[in-house]
């Protein structure tokens, strides 16, 4: 995700996006970014469009952070930690708990567990959104917290 000029999200990286296979089993390899990447395609095992959903959630969690999953940990320590241990991005206590879960449906370990995407949308569009929908910490003016002097969880 990247901003530009006029803070405008931009999505980018879609350089190995590819058609869905019409059997999941076809659809295997480590093709990502590591730390967006669901536990299924970290364990070399068969994933479909779930795993998409599972970077969203880590998506929904850097955008409320303005933070990098996982900065200072290895490939192999992520690897492992997020299939083994079910490792996920720490999530700061003021945090709307609507929007955390959202984010944990969608990082679930068990890829029949996470919504639909469509599902995603209809929870994320049920979101109190007067007031910044509790997403602007009190005491805070306006913005997101990556705009203060401290940053992350």
């Amino acid at each position: 995700m990247l901003l530009d000029t006029q803070r405008n999200l931009r999505i980018a990286d879609f350089g190995v996006a590819r058609v869905e296979a019409q059997n999941p089993k076809d659809m295997t390899g480590a093709t990502g970014t590591l730390g967006y990447m669901a536990p299924e395609v970290l364990d070399g095992k068969p994933y479909n469009r779930k795993c998409d959903v599972y970077s969203f959630g880590i998506c929904l969690w850097e955008i409320y952070c303005c933070d990098m999953p996982y900065p200072d940990l290895s490939f192999a320590d992520v690897s492992s930690a997020v299939v083994h241990q079910n490792l996920r991005p720490d999530i700061p206590r003021c945090c709307p708990s609507a929007f955390v879960n959202i984010m944990r449906k969608c990082w679930d370990a068990n890829p029949d567990k996470r919504p639909d995407m469509d599902e995603v949308v209809q929870l994320l569009e049920t979101l109190d959104t007067s007031k910044g929908g509790g997403m602007i910490p009190e005491g805070q003016s306006s913005g997101c917290l990556c705009f203060t002097r401290t940053r992350g969880p």
